[in-house]
């Protein structure tokens, strides 16, 4: 699939009163941001701990809930104070590991907290327009490529098994309930911001410091998408009533090998470190190929990507070089 320029354009959100969790992390933090622009009334539910530092210069303009998604009790009270018309639900417990140790916690954050936010919408009788809630590409684990909506899901960690499951409930509330709950299921996403634990900006990291990279052989794809096309797609979501319960990808459905993206990523920064392809295992039950099918985010929310990688690259290159030389400063 080619990237788009037919797609739509999001409507302001002027005076809307929006919910957001997990505004502290990547996605989250650009998605308070634009809907901080867009004219919305901003609530945010936080724990005390949250790294609020991608949000600072923004924390005059909002309002803050402490509370924690595994306590029904304050998870109701920011409900029944704030009334949301929207809700943006992006927190969760993100760690991809295959290890048994995270099944507990991460059907205590992922999959309760998910049911203490649903419940208290339910509880509370609010009159809401749209409850948009965050899955992942991981749900699809090693099934076949390209990814579609309708297909089985594989997950091969318990990271992406908690997803599922809350994907599941979300799917029930809405037929039983009538909540509407759209599930979103955004593919790789990079750009400014982004942890440099993640691949992208470990690398341009490395990149910056001068430091060889050590990567898997590369030779598995991935999908690569820039972090403004994921937010319209989240936008548009909460304007498309045809939405509502629905499971949707978001992704350009472009596939790249890891280190033909690694390699341009080295060429566009002068070529200032060596990859040492290889000298990484991959991991356990790992697919070697990762994309999407967006026909449903283009029919039904009229969402087409806009920023191609070579562009993408560009600013999020940038972005980190003004990071870290505002660093020395």
């Amino acid at each position: 699939m080619h990237l788009g320029r037919s797609g739509k354009k999001s409507k302001d959100f002027r005076n809307k009163r929006v919910l957001i969790t997990g505004s502290g992390g990547f996605i989250g933090c650009h998605l308070t941001r634009r809907l901080l622009n867009e004219g919305a009334e901003i609530h945010l539910f936080l724990k005390q701990n949250t790294d609020k530092s991608r949000i600072k210069d923004l924390l005059g303009n909002i309002t803050i809930w402490d509370g924690d998604l595994r306590d029904y009790s304050s998870v109701s009270s920011c409900l029944r104070n704030s009334s949301p018309q929207i809700i943006f639900h992006l927190a969760a417990l993100l760690d991809v590991r295959r290890d048994s140790e995270l099944i507990e916690p991460l059907i205590d954050i992922n999959i309760r907290g998910s049911l203490n936010l649903l419940r208290g919408v339910i509880k509370n009788n609010l009159s809401l327009e749209y409850f948009i809630n965050t899955g992942t590409s991981e749900e699809y684990g090693n099934g076949s490529v390209p990814f579609r909506e309708d297909q089985r899901e594989k997950p091969v960690s318990p990271y992406s098994a908690s997803k599922v499951a809350v994907s599941y409930f979300c799917q029930m509330l809405h037929r039983s309930m009538n909540i509407p709950v759209v599930t979103l299921r955004p593919f790789l996403t990079y750009g400014p911001a982004q942890s440099t634990d993640m691949f992208l900006p470990s690398l341009i990291h490395h990149c910056i410091e001068g430091k060889d990279y050590a990567m898997t052989k590369g030779d598995q794809t991935r999908e690569f998408n820039f972090i403004d096309d994921v937010i319209e797609a989240y936008l548009l979501a909460a304007q498309s009533p045809q939405a509502r319960g629905e499971i949707i990808n978001v992704g350009n459905g472009i596939e790249y090998k890891i280190r033909d993206v690694a390699k341009k990523i080295v060429d566009m920064m002068g070529n200032p470190i060596k990859l040492l392809i290889g000298a990484l295992p991959k991991r356990p039950g790992e697919s070697e190929h990762f994309f999407c099918d967006n026909e449903k985010a283009r029919n039904i929310l009229g969402w087409a990507p806009k920023v191609s990688l070579e562009e993408g690259l560009k600013r999020t290159i940038r972005w980190y070089g003004n990071f870290y030389e505002s660093l020395k400063k």
